[in-house]
């Protein structure tokens, strides 16, 4: 199961379509669009982090398929902070497989430039200019480009996601509880892949020894890449998931 990242104009497509048919050719591949994106309903929950209502609706769509064994996930960016805290309950981490996350943090370690992120006015050229920061140009990047800003342009989608980025006033901010999180992870043995961009400007150079500090025996991966390589390196990204998952005790 592949899970796409949350920018505008974000959904399985835009994310996946260039892996998903290299890695059709060897497993059983399902790509949602989370709530909010693609052809989903566009909503969003202001009452609980980002990431609970959509793996209740990722773990839904397994159920309704039937698929009740452990399956490979995979996740870039959001979606691969989705996959990471899907690892710490027990309940959701039963049914892992293998986690391979491709520029996902969980939430920290990210650089003041994720901020750039937001700034998406609607218009194409704003597109453009915050897909080069994520993921540089490469053949086939202008297509890309028009591709997701159809995505963005869905009625419904931009509301979605702009809303979950309205500052509170600050006489309205409940005190929340200190995160734990990674070391929520300790002890965890289900198989992890990190994949890092050598070149990626949105999160902090070595992201990765924070999880290696608490899982040691994490698989980590540099590529010459942003922040997105499986936009802008799909074959070389499948390349070194694959590699991982056929390496693992699950088949």
């Amino acid at each position: 199961m592949f899970v796409h990242e949350g920018g505008f104009g974000g959904c399985a497509d835009v994310s996946w379509g260039s892996v998903l048919p290299l890695a059709a050719e060897s497993y059983r591949v399902i790509a949602p669009d989370m709530l909010g994106f693609g052809g989903t309903a566009k909503i969003t929950r202001f009452d609980e982090p980002p990431f609970g209502f959509r793996l209740r609706h990722i773990y839904a769509l397994l159920d309704s398929l039937g698929i009740d064994g452990q399956v490979h996930l995979v996740g870039h960016c959001f979606g691969g902070s989705v996959i990471l805290r899907a690892l710490t309950d027990p309940a959701l981490r039963a049914r892992i497989a293998t986690a391979s996350v491709v520029s996902g943090t969980g939430g920290p370690w990210r650089t003041e430039l994720t901020a750039e992120l937001g700034t998406y006015d609607g218009t194409l050229q704003s597109m453009r200019r915050i897909e080069e920061l994520s993921c540089g140009t490469f053949p086939g990047f202008e297509e890309y480009i028009e591709t997701r800003q159809r995505w963005a342009s869905v009625p419904g989608h931009f509301p979605a996601l702009a809303s979950a980025r309205t500052p509170v006033p600050e006489p309205l901010r409940a005190a929340r509880p200190a995160d734990p999180y990674p070391q929520t992870l300790a002890g965890i043995t289900t198989p992890l892949l990190l994949i890092e961009g050598s070149d990626d400007a949105l999160l902090e150079p070595g992201w990765t020894k924070h999880f290696v500090q608490v899982l040691p025996h994490t698989t980590v991966t540099t590529l010459p890449a942003k922040h997105s390589p499986n936009i802008s390196h799909p074959e070389r990204t499948w390349q070194v998931v694959e590699q991982f998952i056929g390496g693992t005790d699950v088949q």
